[in-house]
């Protein structure tokens, strides 16, 4: 059953976890993201959090008010900065907003959901981004914590919407002053670039489904007797990515930080940050002709 509800979404990703993947490999790195975990949700509890879902390298959180949700991603940004995990200094980037969201079950979603997400993917390491809603509902002390850094107009809205970086550090002394003129977030390069070694096609609003296939009809083709005639589509659907799979021997989909492969047969997957699809065979095949993704979920907010 659905209903909506307001809730503080908060989205707490690793900063650069595919270098950590590289240096410690894939075993050493994801102990070191489940120790991550470990310490998240050590901390929900002191200010009325719960942790909704892992994605890969990062959390997602809810709480009761955006007051509670700055607070404890201040504390944790803090927390992983002052105490290594198992010798790693981890850095993280985060994201706050507050709102209406669509509850299903322990899931939530919806446009308040997709831009908190949206404010961790573009936050630099150590940064906490917020909307101007969470600033305007938080404590005078916790308020003086925010400044405005830039502006962009989201997707739904008619306005610009100011964001703004919440200073969690003590010491100030790192921090860079700002220029105080009109700021604009910087031009995005799209939802999601699909790449082989001759093709490059963009997915998004303008461009709402790939076809994948060993069919020269297909928008990308792959020459392989293992990849289907029509072997698989990627959708844009409701500020998210499905790979769809249709073929015989299914569709391969690792993702960048993470060990492993998912394999799709006859079924889907979300497409989230980056990674790479391969059409028949494993990504481990000598013979696989993978094709390159990477998310840019800037492109979903703005106009």
């Amino acid at each position: 059953m659905r209903e909506t509800k307001d809730y503080a979404v908060a989205f707490a990703d690793i900063a650069a976890s595919t270098r950590i993947y590289r240096e410690l490999g894939d075993q050493a790195a994801r102990q070191l993201t489940q120790a991550y975990c470990g310490r998240v949700l050590a901390l929900l509890p002191r200010f009325e959090g719960r942790l909704v879902k892992t994605l890969g390298d990062g959390v997602m959180c809810v709480f009761p008010e955006p007051e509670n949700a700055v607070l404890a991603m201040s504390a944790l940004h803090a927390e992983m900065a002052a105490q290594p995990l198992q010798g790693q200094t981890i850095r993280l980037h985060s994201g706050v907003n507050v709102g209406p969201v669509i509850l299903e079950g322990t899931d939530v979603y919806g446009t308040i959901v997709n831009v908190a997400a949206y404010l961790a993917a573009t936050a630099r390491a150590e940064q906490i981004l917020t909307t101007q809603a969470v600033v305007d509902r938080l404590s005078p002390t916790t308020a003086s914590c925010a400044r405005a850094i830039y502006s962009t107009k989201l997707k739904g809205d008619q306005d610009e919407s100011t964001i703004y970086e919440i200073i969690w550090q003590t010491d100030r002394a790192g921090i860079t002053d700002l220029n105080l003129g009109p700021r604009q977030l910087p031009a995005d390069e799209g939802a999601l670039l699909l790449s082989t070694g001759t093709t490059t096609l963009r997915v998004d609003p303008g461009r709402m489904r790939v076809l994948l296939g060993r069919d020269a009809s297909n928008d990308i083709a792959i020459l392989d007797q293992l990849t289907s005639r029509n072997h698989a589509t990627i959708e844009f659907d409701r500020m998210r990515f499905r790979l769809v799979d249709h073929s015989a021997n299914g569709t391969f989909v690792s993702f960048a930080g993470t060990p492993g492969e998912v394999h799709v047969l006859r079924g889907e997957t979300q497409l989230y940050g980056s990674g790479r699809i391969s059409l028949g065979r494993s990504l481990g095949d000598p013979q696989a002709q993978p094709i390159a993704f990477r998310r840019d979920q800037r492109a979903l907010y703005r106009v």
